[in-house]
């Protein structure tokens, strides 16, 4: 982790032996703002890992970033970003307009043909993962086709790729770095296509596709991790695969599937059920991990996934990895950097607990109706996210939330926040709530709770969604079903705003 704090620490002057990257660009119609460059080794936006430049006059920022080797970063503006390699001697200026990052993207400079390749090479999603969904084409394909005809496919348009990298003749560090990225792009998103053909089209060829898949790849060495941020990301789906493959063995066998999962874990298969009900399957993955990884991968894996949940303030699960880090690497920066990290994060949520305005609901034990939830809230328009710790999706739309109560500040406009959420994970649940500074009314149910909840708000449907989202008029009545949401800006504020 530390190495890649450094760009952060040269702007105090420190590390002033290391050659230089320089990045400058040109934001056409930009009027104030800041750019960010993020740097991050596992794809997953690292907060502490960014630097910012403050958009000049003319639109111009410039970052200079200290490093004796290409890295892979992230510019982020106005809510967009693009990949770039930046590397030492290799100067890169990019322009782009305001609102059309990066489709209006363009590189001059030494290091332009590289990210040229980069702009085209790594789409957000390659041909066979356009569709994250049972309406993938290459989802119902049977065993053979998969690995006799999409494979080789895929195979084939990464062979390409690396063949034009070859001709461009860059220089060796350089192109090394580029083909390392194309690797595991194309192997991160044949994991993501093993998701969909087990989640969505429960396709019985899922396991020989990710079987094949670990096989040909393998485990990502620490030179390709320091290559690429995707080889970092694979690490932790290697490690996830390593973990598949006892559970599989477990639903056939279970005597057997236990012994193995508590030899590999190292704890009696009760305390690993436990661990697995309050933080997930993941966290039994990562004691998986000590024995299935070298060393300093699982050291890397801890780090990473740390910095993850870290970034993510969720902090009951980057206390466990915390804990693992430093049982096993006590002495090790990335220990070391793990503990001031959480540290922020419980000075945080100390700050959480003591704001008035968020408020945890004293009755919420006792609420089993639609009415009894709404009481307090009579003559008010109110706003319900139901939501849920476990839920992906609804963490990404919190992150839009602060914009919103800002832009609809001053209405009498209720922020309601109901929770599917079980009784043990109630401490996870208050701390996310107050390390994220979430402000509003909280309320908390358990899933046979909350499904009388949902048919009150549904009635007749039988699919449930996370997030959702109502909003209630001054009558107490279900105004909008399915409203819009916090990540659909402006678009809220106006049906918000229409019954108030």
């Amino acid at each position: 982790m530390k190495k890649y704090l450094l760009c952060i620490l040269v702007l105090c002057g420190a590390y002033a032996g290391f050659a230089q990257s320089i990045l400058t660009g040109k934001i056409n119609g930009a009027v104030d703002g800041e750019a960010e460059l993020n740097i991050s080794r596992d794809v997953w936006y690292q907060r502490e890992n960014s630097i910012y430049s403050k958009i000049g006059p003319e639109g111009t920022f410039s970052f200079s970033l200290p490093q004796n080797a290409p890295v892979f970063v992230t510019l982020h503006y106005n809510k967009k970003k693009q990949q770039l390699l930046l590397s030492p001697g290799r100067p890169l200026h990019v322009t782009f307009d305001a609102g059309d990052l990066p489709g209006t993207m363009k590189y001059k400079g030494k290091g332009a043909t590289e990210n040229m390749m980069i702009h085209a090479f790594f789409p957000p999603r390659p041909f066979f993962m356009k569709e994250f969904s049972s309406g993938n084409p290459y989802g119902k394909m049977g065993e053979d086709s998969l690995l006799n005809v999409l494979l080789p496919s895929i195979l084939r348009e990464a062979d390409s790729l690396r063949g034009i990298v070859a001709d461009a003749r860059l220089p060796k560090i350089i192109g090394k770095s580029l083909m390392t990225h194309i690797r595991y792009y194309y192997s991160l998103n044949m994991d993501e296509f093993s998701m969909v053909l087990n989640s969505y089209t429960k396709n019985p060829a899922e396991q020989a596709w990710a079987d094949t898949l670990m096989s040909m790849t393998g485990l990502p060495s620490m030179q390709d991790m320091e290559s690429s941020p995707y080889a970092g990301y694979f690490l932790s789906a290697y490690a996830k695969h390593e973990m598949i493959k006892i559970g599989k063995i477990y639903r056939k066998d279970k005597e057997r599937g236990q012994l193995l999962l508590e030899e590999a874990a190292g704890l009696p298969f009760d305390s690993l059920m436990k661990l697995a009900n309050s933080f997930g399957d993941e966290m039994v993955t990562m004691l998986v991990g000590k024995k299935k990884l070298p060393a300093a991968q699982y050291e890397r894996l801890l780090s990473n996934r740390l910095t993850y949940y870290g970034n993510m303030k969720e902090l009951s699960m980057a206390r466990q990895l915390l804990q693992l880090l430093t049982t096993h690497f006590a002495d090790g920066t990335e220990a070391a950097d793990g503990s001031r990290l959480i540290a922020r994060l419980e000075a945080q949520l100390e700050e959480g607990k003591r704001n008035p305005h968020i408020i945890i609901r004293k009755d919420y034990a006792q609420i089993s109706s639609l009415r009894q939830l709404l009481a307090p809230y009579k003559g008010k328009v109110v706003y319900l996210d139901v939501w849920g710790t476990w839920c992906g999706p609804c963490k990404v739309e919190m992150g839009y939330v602060p914009d919103l109560k800002a832009r609809l500040d001053g209405n009498d406009i209720v922020f309601l926040y109901l929770s599917n959420d079980k009784d043990d994970a109630d401490g996870k649940w208050r701390e996310y709530v107050q390390v994220n500074n979430i402000t509003g009314e909280h309320v908390r149910m358990p899933n046979d709770r909350i499904e009388h909840i949902w048919e009150e708000l549904l009635p007749g449907e039988k699919m449930r969604s996370y997030p959702t989202f109502f909003i209630f008029g001054k009558d107490g009545g279900v105004a909008v079903k399915k409203a819009r949401r916090p990540s659909e800006g402006l678009l809220l504020d106006t049906q918000l705003l229409e019954y108030l």
